[in-house]
């Protein structure tokens, strides 16, 4: 009698237990912050970003995903200076928002590199204006990483560089960039994916012409893969 009132015991003991861990999770809070034109484009529906967002929604410790901080034709210098200033958008600021994010996803640098190449042939003789100018992203987007780590204990995934110039003599250059970045934010034990391996090796993940966007199937692409990082990272620690 006494050892099946102990086993019953130890069954609701261990039903209570498991509950508790489950209720207690770490709440689920994801951001993205950068070059809201990677976020967004009049060709689809939902970009990559959404997409992650409907998959974490439906977790049952999914805090808020915060996607204020995103913006059009932005430079990292600027990201930079939001963060010195705090800056806020309907009274969310991006220092509390970075604080309390666990789940971050940035992306800059495009926008400063199409600016430079549209105003620079791609040439043996601009060859070294151009690396000197990539070094000089380099150095910003650094600076940025060191102001978001000092708010930031969570887990980040930062974004490759991709070549959306429809240039493919530019290549070099966002390979070198790429390079340089993935180094960076290894160091800093941050994730990278590298958006020009994932969208200018196939042809059908970005449209042609003058002015490109990143196709449905090309948001999947990078919606699988970023997914499949965050649970990795962070989600499959939460078991």
């Amino acid at each position: 009698m006494k050892m099946k009132i102990l086993i019953l015991f130890l069954f609701f003991t261990g039903i209570i237990f498991i509950s508790y861990v489950k209720s207690n999770k770490e709440e689920i809070n994801y951001t993205i912050i950068g070059e809201k034109e990677l976020f967004s484009n009049n060709i689809i529906s939902k970009n990559f970003s959404d997409l992650i967002y409907d998959e974490l929604s439906k977790k049952n410790n999914f805090g808020f995903y915060s996607k204020e901080f995103t913006y059009k034709n932005i430079r990292t210098i600027d990201m930079i200076n939001n963060i010195n200033n705090n800056v806020s958008i309907d009274n969310i600021y991006i220092q509390n928002i970075l604080k309390m994010t666990n789940v971050l996803i940035i992306n800059t640098g495009n926008n400063e590199i199409n600016y430079k190449l549209s105003k620079v042939d791609s040439n043996e003789n601009n060859d070294n204006e151009i690396y000197n100018y990539l070094d000089e992203v380099y150095k910003d987007i650094k600076v940025l990483i060191e102001k978001v780590k000092d708010l930031n204990e969570g887990k980040i995934i930062f974004l490759g560089i991709y070549n959306d110039t429809g240039n493919k003599d530019n290549d070099k250059y966002y390979k070198y960039i790429n390079e340089k970045l993935e180094l960076l934010m290894h160091s800093n034990d941050i994730d990278y994916l590298n958006l020009f391996d994932v969208l200018n090796k196939n042809e059908d993940y970005l449209t042609k012409g003058n002015n490109i966007y990143i196709t449905n199937e090309g948001n999947i692409a990078i919606f699988n893969k970023l997914y499949r990082k965050i649970d990795q990272l962070y989600l499959h620690k939460q078991l």
